[in-house]
């Protein structure tokens, strides 16, 4: 299947799941407001480790915040961590802080992989370095996904909740409103991550990249690419990173990262290594209304959106892992 083809699925299937959310009040369970838990039951999973999320070593508080990115300071580093016996696997995403205990990140970083369930879900914060002494740490255990994800990364959007709030330093990022995305075809938006892969791979600084706009679907996806065609972005490890607009001072999160353009890998494998590839991010602006709607529910009802520790199969795409490669080929083919 070309990605034209699952471009145009993908848009079909999430303007469905949309006008579903849409014709349904709150209700007072996930189904009700088209979302699924999927976090971790910590009571049915023996080997979780305990929650780190509850110690706060905090340092100076003067010095907190000090070392944030003045574009991204409510920019995270996630760690999906799955607990084997005797070792842990960990894949890499991004996120954006939307409140004290809550992240926005893509659905495809914290649902299940390959049939097993993230046993935690470690956070840092606070620092533009990621080897900073100032950065901050929090645990997650609870996620909420988009009912309507699926493996074209129709409907790419999660919410994580953190055992504990971050301090007020981290002040949150301001989204872009229900149906009024800030990005359009032509202009120029900002990405951000930690390169895990690609060009850029192991630096532990933010990296921060300007982006042309080429494609606002809607639904669908907001397509951007390098503005002078050369192998610059963000790649794999990155995802449910943001994609910042900036219009006359103002700053809006406009999306979060959910794939890139199949193909870019070089003769040794590296992925993102094309000149000019094309980045897909899931635009905040068709799921805002998800996003309060979440909120709202898991803050009324936390019984409602604990993990129940289900085993599900579905493919990161964009986080890198032992099969990446082969399974990205696999997908888009």
């Amino acid at each position: 299947m070309t990605i034209a083809a699952i471009r145009t699925v993908a848009s079909a299937t999430t303007a469905l799941t949309i006008a579903l959310v849409a014709s349904q009040a709150t209700a007072g369970n996930l189904a009700g407001i088209n979302a699924i838990s999927c976090g971790t039951d910590p009571s049915s999973i023996s080997r979780v480790a305990k929650p780190t999320g509850a110690v706060h070593h905090l340092g100076n508080p003067n010095h907190i915040g000090l070392g944030l990115d003045r574009d991204f300071p409510a920019m995270v580093k996630l760690k999906m961590v799955y607990q084997h016996d005797g070792y842990a696997e960990i894949e890499h995403c991004g996120g954006t802080v939307i409140d004290s205990r809550h992240v926005v990140t893509a659905a495809h970083c914290v649902k299940a992989k390959d049939g097993m369930q993230w046993d935690r879900i470690e956070l840092v914060a606070g620092d533009h370095s990621l080897e900073s002494t100032k950065v901050i740490r929090r645990t997650a255990h609870q996620a909420v996904c988009h009912a309507g994800a699926d493996t074209y990364l129709s409907n790419d959007i999660a919410i994580v909740k953190l055992d504990q709030p971050l301090p007020k330093e981290i002040v949150p990022a301001v989204i872009d409103d229900f149906r009024r995305p800030t990005v359009k075809p032509g202009g120029i938006a900002v990405g951000a991550g930690w390169p895990v892969t690609g060009a850029k791979a192991g630096q532990q600084t933010l990296q921060k990249v300007a982006l042309s706009v080429t494609d606002v679907e809607w639904p669908g996806f907001i397509t951007v690419t390098s503005p002078t065609g050369r192998v610059e972005g963000v790649c794999q490890g990155e995802s449910g990173g943001p994609l910042m607009s900036r219009t006359n001072g103002y700053q809006s999160i406009a999306g979060v990262l959910s794939g890139i353009e199949p193909g870019t890998n070089d003769h040794t494998g590296e992925p993102c290594m094309k000149a000019g590839y094309d980045m897909y991010y899931t635009p905040i602006a068709a799921y805002r209304d998800w996003i309060e709607n979440v909120l709202d529910l898991c803050s009324n009802d936390p019984d409602a959106c604990r993990g129940k520790g289900a085993r599900e199969s579905f493919f990161l795409s964009a986080a890198p892992g032992q099969n990446a490669q082969a399974a990205s080929a696999a997908r888009y083919n």
